[in-house]
């Protein structure tokens, strides 16, 4: 195991136990994550994550998360809509987007310190309360990995 692959189990495990311990118990979730550079390269991936992004579709996911000016609202990833970047905390803000034919697939895009967090996030009976304990968890998951330096 790599370290990078550490970081995906330590982000992942942050983010499905605060998910699983807020979200209502009818609707459960799957999460994969993906962690990378700012410029949309690969350090390592959680088992299951199968997003088809290209590294310039990173790259452009991770500007947009740290609201820069793009064109991913116009021109979204293949397959996905993106709908909005949030501000999670002072420290950094969340892309946010659905898969277009899948309304259970959740995508959450985010800087942490030096790397890019990458969440496809599988939920069963989606609703926006899902939703909101999904966007929860991924910011908890992102302020614990920027407290650990990554």
């Amino acid at each position: 195991m790599s370290e990078w692959d550490q970081w995906v189990s330590f982000v992942l495990g942050h983010a499905a136990n605060t998910y699983y311990t807020s979200a209502p118990a009818d609707s459960p979730a799957v999460w994969h994550i993906h962690i990378g550079g700012f410029d949309g390269s690969m350090y390592a991936k959680s088992d299951g994550f199968d997003g088809a992004f290209d590294q310039a579709e990173l790259s452009k996911m991770s500007a947009a998360s740290n609201g820069d000016e793009t064109d991913i609202f116009s021109n979204p990833p293949k397959g996905y809509t993106i709908l909005r970047v949030v501000p999670a905390t002072n420290d950094f803000n969340i892309l946010t987007g659905k898969q277009k034919n899948n309304a259970g697939r959740l995508l959450y895009v985010a800087r942490a310190s030096s790397t890019m967090i990458v969440a496809l996030v599988d939920i069963t009976n989606c609703s926006r309360g899902c939703e909101s304990k999904a966007m929860d968890a991924m910011s908890f998951c992102v302020s614990e990995a920027m407290a650990a330096g990554i």
